[in-house]
């Protein structure tokens, strides 16, 4: 579904009551800071607009009725709250390492407005460089605290922060926040056609979640950030839902740029993925309903940008019980860009989910398959730039799915495409039903297997490789179309094909490549020379 149509449709939603019932009511913060959102919505029906002046607003708040939650400049949702913490120093842990005393776990410490990494104290017990008491003391062995420049955790036996700083700075001459509260700052549940635009979403757990079967909902043109666990949550069955044009990002206490391959740098994503609490997703859908569209969004500096799948069932040996959840996910025209792991993540059913013109930068893990089990998955027309050390990968297992990936173009880093990282054993399937046609890969080769052991099965033609990297190097019968150079490939700054490129008609039509019918975006003849180009742009 392209911009124009997802602006009708929301057009639609707004013009579904009957004129002259809906109110548009005005909402101030309190002066003195107490909570007005939730009297507000309480006293509001289906249909109301409730319009947020600006200001602060310190709370979380849950929709359950049809209100469109619209905000003037400068109106900001942030249920963080001061934090006078009275630090000492605590020398028995480490030079450097302070200590407050508080009754209660903080859910997030806030440094300067930046989230600080946390380390869960169950994960990091025992002696060597990845102990709690040791990295409070030192910071990760390889980087210190020049990349992760705090670390905090909280000590329930002793009722304890325990913190550290960079340059072993006293923390009582900053600024602290702490959010007490795992409530996403604004969750809908149960809910259709309920909307939240122009907002800020500061410093809450999660940004916004979308739960409980909520339907044909909207969040757009929100900035989403910082959070401590995941900008938008959709899950619950949540269907037909909409994020749209909004800004996500982590707002984390760490020096994320650049984007490198370091093992030093690396530490940042070991910290929270090994001693903390895990991954943190821009936008995140996990046993979601279906036809969700996420479109036109920023998503930049999390770990993960834009995921669909579960983690419970990242292996063929565990069965998948609902492989209809997400189904019908459209994911198009977002820029991802500089995350500390994958760009984009696809797993579960994969059920006719489309991931088109999307563009991924300086991404560490580019575009990785999570086991996708069913399809049809469509991928095309993505542009995937400087992706360090992964562009397009396999992980977690063999997948069976029936996937379609093609005019896309990638530029730099390592191969194309990678297996990668599958459990151990595996089940020598491979991957038999994906198809790669008409990509443009100016990377370091097509395909790379990476100590996997799998068969390399895929279906690829027609795509124009930078270098070597076939698939099937002793067999000529297979990838006969594929070009492959050694040369410069001439595009433009915008990757389009200029003049004397060999992408230029060098594609394979697509119009009958889906069992006969086209591929999406691939009707009649949708080309302008006697071939398609081969990548996302047709030439200029």
């Amino acid at each position: 579904m392209r911009r124009a149509a997802v602006q009708i449709l929301v057009l639609a939603l707004s013009l579904a009551l009957p004129a002259g019932l809906a109110r548009e009511i005005s909402v101030a913060p309190n002066p003195a800071g107490g909570p007005v959102l939730a009297k507000a919505i309480q006293d509001a029906a289906d249909g109301d607009t409730l319009v947020l002046k600006k200001g602060l607003y310190r709370e979380t708040l849950v929709l359950t009725k049809g209100l469109r939650l619209a905000g003037e400049t400068g109106a900001v949702i942030d249920p963080s709250e001061p934090f006078a913490a009275q630090w000492q120093p605590a020398p028995d842990i480490g030079k450097g390492v302070c200590r407050a005393a508080t009754a209660r776990k903080p859910c997030a410490l806030i440094l300067d407005g930046k989230i600080v990494a946390e380390i869960d104290e169950r994960r990091a017990k025992g002696e060597g460089p990845w102990s709690w008491k040791t990295l409070l003391a030192s910071g990760p062995p390889l980087s210190q605290f020049r990349f992760i420049r705090a670390l905090w955790m909280y000590r329930a036996s002793e009722k304890m922060v325990c913190l550290h700083l960079e340059n072993d700075a006293d923390p009582g001459r900053l600024d602290w926040a702490v959010l007490w509260t795992r409530d996403p700052v604004i969750a809908f549940r149960g809910v259709a056609g309920a909307s939240v635009t122009r907002l800020t979403l500061a410093h809450g757990f999660t940004g916004v979640a979308l739960l409980d079967r909520s339907a044909r909902c909207v969040v757009s043109q929100c900035t989403i950030g910082p959070w401590e666990r995941t900008g938008v949550f959709i899950g619950g069955g949540a269907s037909e839902c909409l994020v749209e044009g909004n800004s996500v990002f982590r707002g984390a206490y760490e020096d994320w740029t650049p984007v490198d391959d370091s093992k030093a740098r690396y530490e940042i994503w070991k910290v929270h993925k090994d001693v903390g609490f895990y991954d943190r997703a821009g936008i995140d859908l996990v046993r979601a309903g279906a036809n969700n569209r996420i479109h036109a969004n920023h998503v930049f500096e999390t770990f993960d940008g834009i995921c669909v799948g579960d983690s419970d069932v990242e292996s063929l040996d565990i069965p998948l019980p609902h492989p209809e959840h997400g189904q019908g996910t459209e994911i198009w025209e977002n820029v991802i860009e500089r995350t500390r792991d994958s760009g984009m993540e696809l797993g579960v059913g994969c059920i006719d989910l489309r991931v088109h013109h999307n563009t991924l930068r300086q991404t560490h893990g580019g575009l990785r398959y999570k086991l996708p089990r069913v399809g049809p998955v469509f991928i095309y027309r993505n542009l995937l730039v400087d992706g360090t050390p992964f562009n397009i990968w396999y992980s977690m297992d063999d997948s069976p799915a029936e996937g379609y990936v093609y005019h896309n173009t990638v530029v730099g880093g390592d191969a194309a495409l990678i297996y990668s990282s599958f459990n151990k054993g595996g089940h020598q399937t491979g991957t038999p039903r994906w198809h790669y046609f008409n990509n443009l890969c100016l990377t370091k080769g097509f395909f790379k297997n990476w100590r996997v052991n799998a068969p390399v099965n895929f279906v690829a033609d027609c795509n124009l490789v930078l270098g070597g990297g076939k698939p099937w190097p002793e067999d000529a019968t297979k990838d006969q179309h594929s070009i492959y150079v050694t040369q410069a490939v001439p595009l433009s700054k915008k990757y389009h094909p200029l003049p004397g490129c060999p992408a230029i008609d060098a594609g394979l039509d697509l119009s009958t490549a889906f069992h006969g019918k086209p591929l999406p975006e691939c009707e009649g003849h949708y080309f302008k020379g006697k071939a398609p180009d081969i990548g996302a742009f047709e030439a200029e």
